[in-house]
């Protein structure tokens, strides 16, 4: 594909629920993303496609769509099957993310990824160090994000984003995402200036439980 579907320096906004979040059912997740692009987001990253289906209906914003879900004998649970990657195209996703970490994958990732081109999706590569990112380029994906970077054994989890892998990622030359706590405008501006093509910003903005909790903590600990 010759023109990106995520154009340089995008803010990605992330509208999912958090595990047992009041706010998991379509319909909120809907009017969270349609304030969301209200205040200016042109690009989104869905879980699951009964959510981009019901967004799509109303946005015009880029859709980065999602499948998660627990695998027995498996710790990958980012759209892991072509059933999923069909379907998140059908609702309206224009790129799918993928596990890409090296971990065990019930359906090879090769074929994942083929999957996406035969859907005409763009592939965003959900990696957690060097060695996945150099392999999910090598598959062609389309974006690198630094998303499961300290959430597997393959990193140690920072305490903020991963800026060091951030760094290292974009020095292999893809468009480069930096994903995974990411809490405010100066991770965003740094990210930028670092070389990153997007960014994705999740509960920071789009979780009141973890903004209340933040909130909180920051106050106490003063």
């Amino acid at each position: 594909m010759a023109n990106l579907a995520v154009e340089p320096r995008t803010v990605i906004i992330s509208v999912q629920a958090v595990p047992r979040s009041n706010l998991a059912s379509v319909e909120i997740l809907h009017r969270i993303a349609l304030d969301v692009v209200a205040g200016g987001a042109t690009a989104l990253r869905l879980a699951g496609s009964d959510v981009i289906a019901e967004v799509r209906k109303s946005v015009k914003a880029t859709i980065l769509g999602i499948s998660k879900i627990e695998r027995p004998g498996f710790k990958a649970r980012i759209t892991q099957s072509c059933e999923e990657i069909c379907k998140l195209a059908a609702a309206g996703a224009q790129i799918v993310g993928i596990d890409s970490t090296l971990r065990a994958h019930p359906e090879p990732l090769m074929e994942l990824y083929k999957c996406a081109r035969e859907n005409q999706v763009e592939v965003l590569a959900d990696i957690d160090n060097l060695p996945s990112a150099r392999a999910a380029i090598d598959l062609g994906a389309d974006y690198v994000a630094t998303t499961m970077a300290g959430y597997t054994d393959a990193r140690p989890v920072t305490a903020g984003p991963d800026f060091e892998l951030l760094a290292d990622v974009i020095n292999l030359g893809k468009p480069t995402v930096l994903e995974g706590r990411v809490r405010g405008s100066g991770d965003v501006t740094r990210a930028f200036e670092i070389g990153a093509h997007a960014v994705v910003v999740g509960r920071a903005v789009t979780s009141p439980r973890d903004i209340t909790e933040v909130l909180l903590r920051d106050l106490n600990s003063r």
